[in-house]
């Protein structure tokens, strides 16, 4: 008998493989971004984690540690990913240093605690931590031409965090009070249902970060010189019209100096272009 939590549990496991999947193909496209494989790596790592603590064909005390470590595993990834275009990177010394301290923790619990309460929140604890930290991280120096996909990414992640503690204090009560199973099973679905939501919206903030940038790098590209990244033709003519046309609204005089470098030609033909383009 599969109940609605386990349910939704496993369309939340479903849903991380697709989101894992499509991140990954799309990073090992033309334009390579590290960022998405980072996610796709934190998204994968999460569902084969949730994959493990739904089977049974392994010890209880196994099932718990391998399934928990890969959940505690998976959001030093997906901050790490979060953070790629950020000037503010994660930490990985630290990040590294609260998954070992996490292990050991679900270790020594299902090894001689055997409390359930501990598996559900040792790994929400590394998350919560990483999540406001990288969320911290992309309000302070957001990705340069995409600050307002920031700005949504760092409030998703704060919502997750609220869902996690939200879930640890619902599963407190539960768990430890020995409240009805059918509470039991709703607070596992409503929390599925967050998470859903949580990965999904997560997941779009991203590629909204990779398209804007990959938009802006369009446009330097369209708009300005190769070798000296000074403004183009285009962009020139551009700035050019809406300048003469400030002109016409205020009345005010506009100006167009234009420099040249006498003899050019002959840097090129006796020294080459390269010289040139050094010169």
């Amino acid at each position: 008998h599969v109940n609605r939590g386990q349910t939704l549990v496993l369309a939340l496991l479903v849903m991380n493989f697709l989101l894992g999947f499509l991140s990954l193909v799309v990073s090992r496209s033309e334009r390579s971004s590290p960022a998405l494989r980072w996610w796709a790596i934190g998204c994968l790592l999460y569902a084969f984690g949730l994959l493990v603590t739904q089977q049974r064909y392994l010890p209880t005390a196994a099932v718990a540690i391998i399934g928990n470590i890969m959940i505690s595993w998976a959001p030093i990834y997906s901050v790490r990913a979060v953070l790629a275009h950020s000037r503010r990177q994660l930490n990985l010394q630290l990040a590294w240093n609260i998954l070992a301290l996490t292990c050991a923790v679900l270790i020594t619990n299902n090894l001689f605690w055997n409390s359930a309460l501990v598996n559900f929140t040792a790994p929400s604890v590394i998350a919560c931590v990483l999540f406001v930290i990288g969320a911290r991280n992309l309000l302070v120096a957001p990705p340069d031409d995409a600050g307002s996909a920031a700005r949504f990414m760092a409030g998703v992640m704060l919502f997750a965090v609220a869902v996690w503690l939200l879930r640890a204090a619902f599963l407190f009560n539960v768990l430890d009070w020995a409240a009805d199973r059918d509470v039991a099973d709703l607070t596992v679905a409503l929390f599925a249902i967050a998470q859903l939501v949580v990965s999904v919206a997560l997941t779009m903030a991203l590629f909204w970060i990779e398209v804007r940038r990959m938009e802006a790098s369009l446009t330097k590209v369209a708009f300005s010189d190769a070798l000296t990244g000074l403004p183009n033709r285009r962009a020139t003519m551009q700035r050019l019209q809406e300048e003469v046309a400030r002109s016409t609204r205020t009345g005010r005089a506009v100006a167009l100096m234009v420099l040249d470098l006498d003899h050019f030609k002959a840097v090129n033909d006796s020294r080459g272009h390269h010289v040139g383009d050094v010169v």
